[in-house]
């Protein structure tokens, strides 16, 4: 009798500690990284070197005992074809408390343009406007008692010069004797722009925060200049592991620039060393910053 009383006791008492662990994992959030291949990408590039995504390297950052860092980015996918093909597996995933970044635009040039409700029939199938796949998403996320952060589009490795003609970043001439390095100039978002600003003003009008990760990065490899940064891209859009490091730690100091910003608190040794980005790359749009 006493031996089957000890051997409930040990039961209960594992049993409670299974619990209580439990409960300390389902309390530490996670950071969901929405987004395409320039977050999550595998393989060798045309240099034979590594390709990845930022979403990868952005642990480092972060402290593993505070948060988890869920990748569920997806090379190729649009904001439409992550919402209709990704969206419905990731957002069962999302807690409360969670953290969901959110980034597209790459790929979005068959996605009907703009932010508005209306859609296009494309194949016999009606089709929303990149705003409303984003919207929705956003909306899902908060509705889990989620904190949504947006990211705008990438940059990508396409430069210009009123002197040179380049694919991307190379010449497709000898440079002229007449160069100057200070003019290369890096394209600042696809679509001309208007999937940046789209991304803006749909923080706007969501009262969302956003990072403005197309002009801090633009900014960045103008200063570091085109052939350094040349190297860190196998192709106009897909980073090798340093490339990828370098965005990674940019989208940290931009997520450090805003008011009240919880992620401070939980980022690593490394993650508190990166600079906190300018304020004219974030915008908090909401009264209450740090609790959307």
């Amino acid at each position: 009798m006493k031996t089957k009383l000890a051997l409930l006791i040990a039961f209960a008492l594992v049993a409670l500690a299974s619990s209580v662990r439990a409960d300390e994992i389902t309390s530490k959030p996670s950071i969901f990284v929405c987004g395409d291949s320039t977050s999550k990408n595998s393989g060798k590039g045309k240099s034979g070197e590594p390709v990845a995504g930022w979403g990868t390297p952005i642990a480092e950052f972060f402290d593993s005992a505070k948060v988890t860092i869920k990748n569920v980015g997806h090379a190729g996918k649009s904001s439409r074809t992550y919402y209709d093909g990704d969206w419905p597996n990731v957002l069962p995933q999302i807690h409360s408390g969670d953290y969901v970044l959110l980034v597209f635009g790459i790929n979005d040039g068959a996605t009907p343009p703009g932010l508005g409700d209306e859609t296009v029939m494309q194949k016999g199938v009606p089709v929303h406007t990149y705003g409303w796949y984003m919207s929705k998403m956003a909306a899902d996320a908060r509705e889990k008692g989620a904190h949504v952060y947006l990211l705008t589009v990438t940059t990508r490795n396409i430069w210009s010069n009123p002197k040179v003609k380049y694919r991307d970043a190379t010449p497709l001439d000898p440079l002229p004797a007449d160069y100057d390095p200070k003019l290369d100039k890096i394209e600042r978002g696809t679509g001309g722009g208007k999937f940046t600003q789209w991304t803006k003003d749909l923080g706007r009008k969501l009262q969302l925060p956003v990072f403005d990760l197309t002009n801090f990065c633009a900014d960045k490899y103008e200063t570091m200049g085109r052939e350094t940064v040349n190297h860190l891209y196998s192709d106009h859009n897909h980073t090798y592991v340093p490339g990828a490091e370098i965005v990674a730690s940019s989208i940290v100091s931009g997520l450090k620039a805003f008011k009240n910003s919880p992620f401070i608190a939980m980022l690593s040794e490394k993650g508190q060393s990166l600079p906190v980005a300018d304020a004219k790359y974030v915008a908090d749009n909401s009264a209450w910053a740090g609790t959307n």
